[in-house]
């Protein structure tokens, strides 16, 4: 099972993306830190928020993404390269790429160590992630007064940043802390812009958010963002010695 985000293609920018700042570091570590590599696979590639820029920077990114509707906006902005596909069964053949890139998506998979094994089985050197660390109250509370009202969330797969407990990055380099907005957060709730929020009736979707309009939260809270490099080597033992 692999989610598609079709159906915020058209707001999945609006609601996911970093101050300028931290987008212009985070796109310098990654061409820096992928200098000498031909090959780069982008699985969940989405809108293409990081295989654009870093073809822009001349490398060669070849973008993966279940959603067509994701795909076509990265084609707007004139993205090469996209092919449809799942994580879990990626259509091409063995050491095809230096490096992958996931963002955003074991959390999404289901069979994420199955998703794990593809990567590591196309991808001879590195895996990368851009991970942040920080929640909003807004969500929290949106979260919590779901689940006294009963909801229970399902749990998919793992985030990317939960790898890092399992196996140990080759490098953990920050890119930086900022201050993120609540009334923001808020409004993409409202908005139903995150994957966990689309099988919640409307109803209870309402009322929590009504509830929520009446609450006082403080106008900002702390984010920080990382980038985390694992081996591939380690990676294939993990998927190879896992039997649960």
């Amino acid at each position: 099972m692999v989610i598609s985000f079709d159906r915020i293609a058209e707001i999945y920018d609006e609601t996911r993306g970093y101050p300028g700042f931290v987008m212009d570091k985070v796109v310098k570590t990654l061409v820096t830190e992928f200098e000498g590599y031909s090959g780069i696979l982008d699985v969940g590639v989405g809108t293409a928020r990081f295989s654009k820029p870093l073809q822009d920077n001349g490398y060669y990114v070849v973008g993966v993404d279940v959603s067509l509707g994701m795909l076509r906006r990265a084609v707007g902005k004139g993205v090469r390269d996209l092919v449809v596909g799942t994580a879990c069964s990626l259509p091409f053949p063995n050491d095809s790429f230096d490096v992958t890139i996931s963002v955003g998506l074991l959390h999404l998979v289901k069979e994420w160590k199955l998703a794990l094994k593809e990567m590591s089985r196309v991808t001879r050197h590195f895996l990368v992630s851009v991970v942040h660390w920080g929640k909003s109250p807004a969500s929290e509370e949106y979260r919590n007064l779901l689940i006294s009202q009963g909801w229970k969330f399902p749990q998919l797969g793992i985030a990317e940043r939960e790898l890092a407990a399992m196996i140990k990055p080759l490098k953990s380099i920050h890119i930086a802390s900022y201050e993120a907005n609540v009334r923001e957060s808020l409004d993409f709730l409202g908005r139903k812009a995150y994957s966990h929020q689309w099988d919640i009736p409307e109803e209870k979707h309402r009322y929590v958010m009504q509830r929520l309009k009446g609450k006082s939260f403080p106008d900002v809270y702390s984010e920080k963002i990382e980038i985390l490099v694992w081996d591939m080597r380690n990676i294939r033992e993990f998927v190879r010695l896992r039997k649960d």
